[in-house]
């Protein structure tokens, strides 16, 4: 897999997280009574202190601390050396555990590791406390993962996980989870790795820690990448975003998918850390995988020579697979067959050692290519029967995996289904009453239309929701965000009609009949439009414009053209596949002719700018009218006091689409002002995401 081996890297920089000042007075506090105490005592805490330095998770941080892998073997020696004084066994253990763990993560000594953790496992069943002996079979786990020893591997880890549910600690059953995920995803055992997934799926359960979830989603995608449906494996990627930096998983994802401007993307952001050479092997891995398939074996090859140059110094079995066929197909690919055979040669040897089916299928196919073009007939023949056959295995793997992971999905969705509906049930109360209260608002007939096309829609919702749970719940509920969503919009569509229809009875009773023919033409066209967007949560930016410069052009002619408008759109922006929420600009617009220009003696103008920046979506709404101020004075002198509905819902609306967390204002607005300090208009900036069909 293309990253499935860096697991162990990123869990090694799990290990680098700590808060620096309680790492600190823990230290200091650690050796201000350090010489006061004897015997076993003085060992648990030598041994305390090596820990600290080593930087070990007491919990989940984001803040790097420095590891001090000279004061943590210094500490651990001593505490070896006193433990086995006082024959003080639990001591042993843990001193020994602790020089793995410097073994592991400073010298990638995976040999020397599995040694002294098996052998402080020992001390440690011996022993009346068993605390950290979860966590040494995890280290004993990962350093058989690292030399290819899967089934050993695996043994490990589940008493790991079972070790840390029963002594509650979460994060190393999380640890050892995610890590036997990838060794069964490693040996092309799909199913199991489903399985390992889902256990890991619940173990996380309602937990929101983002890197977390960034853990799980990565494991699909690599399990996804594995039975080759790397589209599924994309979309697990783009999840992993959220907390790890995938960039190279979705690279070869959209390369495999032949989608190679979005490989080139995320290729462009993949940045490697150059003064990590464990971590660049990987990196090197990725990019000579990545030219092979966009068939640039030249680029390729010496990106995959050093990888394998670093993966043979750390010892790590699963890359040096890896690196060795990628560097027989591009000798292959570059027709210089000698190199090629030598390299797949070798990775079949290594490969069958290990029962990596896919890397014995690769270098089968290489061989047999070979021997083909040389004209050995039959030992090309006698390759490709082998080829073909553990080709018809990982085949056969590939289908069981398809299997267990559509039987995953069905799984996942039925959990979060019934999570979904509790959290639905808390708050249907809240959302009933409101769409209540706006039902009221829909005094007219095409009011009332509407009423009940909404009440309809919100009832069929309701039955095919219960329709769905008598069905064992086989199809997912809306979230509740966009049933949030949908009354907010039923509140927003009534008030405009209402405040359309207001202005067609003053126009009626103030202008003649072709005006207000005219009028209710582009009226009802535009209520049309409305009736259309309703339906949908996101319509295209193209049609809300479209019924924003009808709306303008009623208000223009209804007040005699007091005023001008001008809608500006940045030229780059795609007009018919952005989206946006339906009627997101007009209540600002009616706001500023209404409060703004037609308190204006002089002629008023508006400008509408829609732009995009950052990956959001700017909308100014600017006008020359009196300025809030003046306005506010005069509607409190008026008789008839109006408070705007129709942008506090629009607000609302804005919020939940940035799920807001009250950081940062969605619609920030600007008093203008002259040089003389006097009002100049009003400007309103609404910002929302980015949204394509």
């Amino acid at each position: 897999m293309s990253s499935a081996r860096k697991i162990l890297l990123l869990f090694a920089q799990i290990f680098l997280f700590a808060v620096c000042l309680a790492q600190k007075e823990r230290i200091g506090s650690l050796k201000r009574i350090l010489p006061s105490l004897h015997d076993s005592a003085r060992v648990d805490c030598l041994n305390e202190l090596s820990e600290v330095y080593l930087g070990l998770p007491d919990w989940f941080s984001e803040k790097p601390t420095n590891i001090q892998f000279d004061s943590a073997e210094i500490f651990s020696g001593q505490a070896f050396e006193e433990a086995t004084r006082l024959s003080y066994g639990y001591g042993l253990a843990r001193a020994i555990s602790l020089r793995a763990e410097i073994l592991f993560e400073r010298y990638n000594n995976y040999s020397e590791t599995e040694k002294l953790s098996r052998e402080a496992i020992i001390y440690y069943q011996a022993s009346q406390n068993k605390k950290g002996l979860n966590r040494t079979y995890w280290r004993l786990g990962t350093a058989l993962y690292s030399t290819s020893n899967f089934q050993s591997a695996i043994n490990a880890l589940d008493t790991s996980y079972y070790l840390s549910a029963q002594a509650q600690d979460s994060f190393y059953a999380f640890c050892a989870l995610v890590v036997s995920a990838n060794v069964y995803d490693d040996r092309g055992d799909c199913v199991r790795g489903f399985d390992k997934a889902w256990t890991l799926h619940q173990q996380i359960g309602l937990d929101t820690n983002s890197q977390w979830r960034a853990w799980e989603t990565e494991i699909l995608g690599n399990i996804y990448t594995y039975i080759e449906d790397y589209q599924t494996a994309t979309k697990y990627y783009r999840q992993s975003l959220q907390g790890l930096p995938v960039y190279d998983d979705l690279t070869l994802s959209f390369a495999h998918l032949q989608q190679f401007d979005s490989a080139e993307k995320y290729f462009k952001l993949d940045v490697p850390d150059t003064s990590d050479e464990r971590g660049l092997q990987f990196h090197l891995a990725f990019l000579g995988e990545y030219y092979l398939l966009t068939r640039s074996p030249k680029k390729a090859l010496p990106n995959l020579l050093r990888s394998l140059r670093y993966s043979r110094y750390y010892s790590d079995a699963n890359q040096i697979m890896r690196a060795l066929v990628d560097i027989a197909q591009a000798y292959l690919d570059l027709q210089k067959e000698d190199s090629a055979f030598k390299y797949a040669r070798e990775a079949m040897d290594w490969s069958k050692r290990t029962g990596n089916k896919i890397i014995i299928r690769d270098a089968f196919k290489i061989i047999s290519s070979i021997y083909d073009s040389r004209g050995g007939a039959d030992s090309a023949y006698t390759y490709y029967k082998q080829y073909k056959q553990m080709s018809d295995s990982v085949v056969n793997d590939q289908v069981r995996g398809k299997l267990a992971g559509y039987s995953y999905e069905q799984k996942i969705e039925s959990l979060d289904r019934e999570r979904k509906i509790q959290q639905m049930q808390l708050q249907r109360q809240s959302l009933l009453k409101d769409v209540l209260i706006c039902s009221i608002i829909f005094l007219f007939v095409l009011g009332g239309i509407i009423v009940r096309n909404v009440a309809l829609k919100r009832r069929n919702e309701r039955l095919k929701l219960k329709h769905e749970l008598d069905l064992q719940k086989l199809e997912s509920d809306k979230q509740l965000s966009e049933l949030e969503m949908q009354a907010l919009r039923a509140q927003m569509n009534p008030h405009f009609i209402f405040n359309s229809l207001n202005s067609i009875n003053r126009f009626i009773l103030q202008n003649d009949r072709a005006q207000a023919s005219e009028y209710l033409t582009k009226f009802s066209k535009l209520v049309r439009m409305i009736l259309q967007n309703s339906q949908a949560s996101l319509i295209s930016l193209e049609s809300e414009l479209e019924s924003l410069r009808l709306y303008l052009e009623m208000e223009a002619l209804r007040f005699n053209y007091h005023f001008k408008y001008k809608i500006s759109v940045q030229p780059d922006l795609d007009l018919e596949t952005l989206r946006v929420p339906p009627l997101i600009i007009q209540p600002y617009v009616e706001n500023a002719i209404w409060h703004g220009i037609m308190h204006k003696e002089e002629e008023g103008h508006l400008d509408i700018e829609v732009s995009g920046e950052n990956n959001a979506l700017l909308i100014r709404v600017s006008d020359d009218g009196i300025g809030r101020k003046r306005a506010a004075e005069l509607e409190s002198k008026s008789a008839t006091k109006h408070k705007s509905m129709g942008l506090r819902i629009t607000a609302d609306r804005i919020a939940m689409m940035h799920n807001s967390n009250g950081k940062e204002s969605p619609v920030i607005i600007h008093d203008l002002v002259n040089a003389d300090g006097t009002a100049a208009g009003t400007e309103i900036i609404i910002k929302t995401p980015l949204v394509y069909d």
